[in-house]
C-alpha cells in the first residue's frame, strides 16, 4: 500500500543509492550558478549605478531571459535524468544525462501545466477578487484567495506524477497522471509538505547565514534605502572572488540534493501509486 512512510523511504532509498549521479547533477547546478552570476554581474552593476545616479533603470530584458531559458533547458534535463534514475535504473550511464526527445517531452508537459495552471489562477483570482469586493469587503476577497490556493494546491498535487509519467511512458501525460492519484491527495500532500518543511529549515538556515540582515531589506521593496542597499549587496556578490565561488559551491550542492529529493520523491510515489514496486516502511531507510 502506498503512504506516506512508504513514499519517504523509497525517495531516501533513491537518494541513498545514486549518491554519484547527485553530485554530478549538483556540479552542474554549482557551475551553472557561477556562470549566470557573471552573466548578471554587469546588469547589476548598471542597475546600481542608475540608482546612485536618480536616472530610470535599463529593462535589459535579454539579460535576464536568456540566462533563465538556459536555466529552464538544464533543469529540465535534470529532472528527466532524475525520473530516469527511478524507472530505468540500468540506464546509468553519464549520471543519467540525455538530451533528446524525452527532455523535449518533459519541458512541454511542464509548459503545459505551468502556462495553463497560471492563465486559470489569473481568471480565477480575477474573478474571485472582484466577487469579494463587490460583496462588500477585502476580507471577503481574502477568504477567496485562499480557497483559491487551496484548490491550486490540490490540483498541482493531483497532477505531480505528470512529468515522471511523461519520462516512464515517452509521451506528453497530464490525463492519466489526474487519474493515477484519485483518492492518494492526501498520501501525497502529506509527502510533499514533510520534505517542503525540511526544505524550509534547510534553506532558511543556508540564506541566513549568507544574506544576513539584507533579507529584511528585501521584505521592503518600496523603501528607495532598502532597495539600493539590495542592489548594492547584488552587485557585490556577482564580483567573482573566493567567497562568490565557496557561495554557490554550498548552495549549488544544496541545491543538487534538494532537486534530487524533489524529483526523487514524486517519481518514487508515481512509481508505487503504478505498483510497479511494493513500498517499505520508514524505518527500513535506517537499517
Amino acid at each position: 500500500m502506498v503512504t506516506v512512510g512508504s513514499i519517504l523511504s523509497g525517495t531516501f532509498r533513491f537518494v541513498r543509492g545514486n549518491i554519484g549521479p547527485i553530485f554530478v547533477w549538483a556540479g552542474i547546478v554549482v557551475l551553472i550558478s557561477l556562470s549566470s552570476r557573471l552573466v548578471m554581474a554587469p546588469f547589476y552593476q548598471e542597475r546600481l549605478a542608475d540608482m546612485q545616479s536618480g536616472t530610470p533603470p535599463s529593462p535589459h530584458l535579454g539579460t535576464v531571459f536568456l540566462p533563465a531559458l538556459f536555466w529552464i533547458a538544464v533543469l529540465t534535463i535534470l529532472w528527466a535524468a532524475a525520473f530516469r534514475a527511478v524507472f530505468f535504473p540500468e540506464q546509468r550511464r553519464f549520471a543519467y544525462l540525455r538530451v533528446g526527445m524525452d527532455e523535449l517531452r518533459l519541458l512541454g508537459t511542464s509548459l503545459v501545466l505551468f502556462v495553463g495552471g497560471y492563465i486559470v489562477a489569473l481568471i480565477i483570482g480575477g474573478i474571485a477578487i472582484g466577487i469579494g469586493y463587490a460583496a462588500g469587503g477585502g476580507m471577503i476577497a481574502v477568504v477567496l484567495g485562499l480557497i483559491l490556493f487551496c484548490a491550486l494546491v490540490w490540483v498541482a498535487t493531483r497532477v505531480s506524477p505528470a512529468g515522471a509519467m511523461t519520462i516512464l511512458e515517452r509521451k506528453v501525460v497530464i490525463g492519466p497522471a489526474w487519474r493515477l492519484t484519485r483518492g492518494a491527495f492526501w498520501r501525497l500532500f502529506g509527502a510533499y509538505v514533510v520534505l517542503t518543511i525540511a526544505f524550509i529549515f534547510v534553506y532558511g538556515l543556508v540564506f541566513s547565514m549568507q544574506m544576513g540582515s539584507i533579507l529584511m531589506d528585501m521584505a521592503h521593496p518600496l523603501d528607495p534605502e532598502a532597495a539600493a542597499r539590495v542592489a548594492q549587496w547584488q552587485a557585490d556578490q556577482a564580483h567573482f572572488s573566493v567567497r562568490m565561488v565557496v557561495v554557490a559551491l554550498v548552495t549549488g550542492l544544496l541545491g543538487g540534493f534538494a532537486f534530487a529529493f524533489q524529483a526523487g520523491m514524486i517519481a518514487v510515489a508515481t512509481d508505487q501509486l503504478l505498483g510497479r514496486r511494493d513500498g517499505q516502511a520508514l524505518g527500513e531507510v535506517f537499517e
